[in-house]
């Protein structure tokens, strides 16, 4: 049995603001956001719902990655941690 691929649609959610990682937790050549990594070239944004990493799309600027994954906390209400 083959499942639905899970989509993340933003399209009905606003601009939120970027989440920052805490200051201690950056290291060189990662994210200054949470929910961001640098891949493939790219910068990736994920998050976890009901225990599932989600990838919600690959962004050529981090800024953008960031604010998408942003909307997806508000979207899904997940911990932010």
């Amino acid at each position: 049995r083959q499942s639905e691929p899970f989509v993340i649609d933003l399209s009905d959610i606003p601009p939120q603001l970027p989440i920052p990682k805490s200051s201690g937790r950056v290291k060189e050549g990662t994210s200054k956001y949470k929910g961001v990594c640098y891949k493939s070239n790219k910068w990736q944004a994920q998050i976890c719902i009901d225990g599932k990493q989600r990838t919600i799309g690959y962004y050529n600027n981090e800024e953008e990655a960031a604010v998408d994954y942003a909307r997806a906390v508000f979207k899904y209400r997940v911990n932010r941690v």
